[in-house]
């Protein structure tokens, strides 16, 4: 017998396959989705302190072994000579707070030069420069032993007369102590042989004097020295003391202080060092306790990386940020301590010069960000974590995970396992010798995937919904064909 209509519960059950199908679907699909997903990672946002182009629109011309130093009595920078493929004489003035580049125009300047010192003393209010190397018209390259005055007051150079000087050179470390108003002079290259001697020169007197001590660094030139007013001391670092054809150099990776009152070198061992350099650009933060340093030249590369010596601490530490200049030797700098920044200016990388300058507000934020292997797993699953660390001082004092578990970890590398289903979030946290330090968090979800048939019933899925519309279509047939049979046996109707 035909029945007359279809089951109430036959639409029910055609509804439930569909929306059984559709549920399985999407089950499966988000448990082999997720399981495969690439590594993600979430971070901070970019830090707000670091490295800044601030070069204005009127600049010098790209220098190598120019001469630069920083008077805090003027909040101004001065530069002097350089070479731009000759020595030249120019003088000129930087100011970071709106001032910008200014070239002065003296009455007298001292005759060309490139790898001068040049120094500021405070308690003279004087800049100070001796020596540099020059070419001569037939090509020589020659060594200057004068020592000259400028007073940037009234944009005036003056030659100074001391009774005896140090022996003509260039490229010698040196720094100004302005608390004992005393600048220091070591080593050099004459030209034919690598110095070591050390001197000084006061103001009160215009007096050069030769130093000894008992322990002192090795012959050099192109080393690079600073003065911390927080420990009285001088910190030496790096510089070469061979030049051979083909360009062959060894340079030198040391640390050293050097102690004016009592006149005693001490070699320093920190774990870490920027490694064999000469070239750099070093000054001092007293203010952050630290020395810093960028570029150079090493290894056969030429640098752009920056560090800094804790002057507490004796160790070195690499500082980075997200943005930084690009590398280069022979640049000129140093510490503008009413403004809170180091400054570095030109250079150059091989054949191409710089004439871009740039400030470091130190330290630059701190600035974290995590990635995992995996943010959906299965129930025992292991998911490996990473973290990287830029910014900071580059002294970290900590790192450490939290995995939502109760579970922790230290280190910017990590594993785990989640053994329950759950959402966890996973925090890293990085701090270093200034602050409160920095964090980056990530959501892992732990979920236990379907049953073994489950990619079946998926499939399966399609075919339900296939039935469900074949189950539709026949019931329409039936109901035609009851209505059909319907007319037949209306009365007067005669069946066949």
């Amino acid at each position: 017998m035909v029945p007359s209509r279809i089951p109430t519960g036959t639409a029910t059950v055609v509804l439930v396959l569909l929306v059984a199908g559709a549920a399985v679907t999407s089950s499966v699909a988000w448990g082999g989705g997720a399981w495969g997903a690439p590594p993600v990672s979430t971070s901070v946002p970019g830090p707000q302190r670091g490295w800044e182009n601030v070069t204005p629109a009127v600049s010098p011309p790209a220098v190598g072994g120019g001469m630069m130093a920083y008077s805090p009595n003027l909040d101004e920078f001065v530069l002097f000579g350089g070479s731009t493929g000759v020595a030249t004489n120019t003088t000129w003035v930087l100011r970071l707070n709106g001032g910008g580049w200014t070239q002065l125009h003296p009455a007298v300047s001292p005759p060309v030069r490139a790898d001068g010192m040049f120094v500021y003393d405070q308690s003279a209010a004087a800049f100070l420069l001796f020596g540099g190397w020059f070419q001569t018209p037939t090509g020589a390259y020659l060594r200057r032993g004068d020592t000259w005055a400028f007073y940037a007051q009234n944009d005036t150079w003056l030659p100074l007369h001391p009774a005896r000087s140090p022996s003509p050179r260039s490229d010698s470390a040196v720094a100004c102590d302005p608390a004992d108003d005393v600048t220091l002079l070591v080593g050099g290259f004459n030209g034919t042989a690598y110095l070591g001697d050390e001197w000084s020169f006061t103001f009160a007197n215009e007096s050069w004097w030769p130093l000894s001590s008992r322990s002192e660094p090795s012959r050099r030139a192109d080393g690079r020295m600073a003065y911390d007013a927080g420990t009285n001391a001088f910190y030496l670092y790096g510089g070469n003391d061979y030049s051979g054809p083909n360009f062959t150099y060894h340079h030198l990776g040391d640390t050293w202080t050097y102690a004016w009152r009592t006149h005693t070198w001490t070699q320093l061992f920190p774990t870490v060092t920027p490694g064999a350099l000469d070239y750099a650009v070093l000054a001092a933060d007293a203010k952050s306790g630290v020395i810093l340093m960028s570029g150079g030249y090493g290894a056969s590369t030429v640098l752009g990386d920056t560090w800094a010596f804790n002057t507490t601490q004796l160790e070195w530490a690499q500082v980075t940020a997200s943005v930084s200049p690009p590398p280069r030797m022979a640049a000129v700098g140093g510490y503008d301590s009413v403004d809170n920044r180091f400054v570095v200016f030109s250079g150059g990388d091989g054949p191409l010069g710089r004439d871009d300058t740039w400030s470091l507000a130190y330290p630059p934020d701190l600035q974290v960000s995590v990635a995992a292997s995996a943010t959906a797993v299965s129930p025992g699953a292991k998911v490996h974590f990473t973290a990287d660390v830029i910014g900071g001082t580059g002294f970290v004092a900590s790192t450490s995970w939290s995995f939502g578990d109760g579970s922790t970890a230290n280190g910017t590398n990590a594993s785990h396992v989640f053994r329950s289903p759950g959402v966890y979030t996973v925090r890293f946290r990085a701090t270093d010798d200034n602050g409160p330090g920095s964090s980056a968090s990530l959501q892992i979800v732990v979920r236990t995937p379907g049953p073994p048939w489950a990619a079946l019933a998926a499939a399966g899925g399609i075919l339900a919904f296939i039935l469900a519309v074949g189950v539709v279509l026949w019931a329409r047939r039936l109901r035609m064909a009851q209505a059909g049979t319907a007319r037949d046996l209306r009365p007067g109707k005669e069946r066949p």
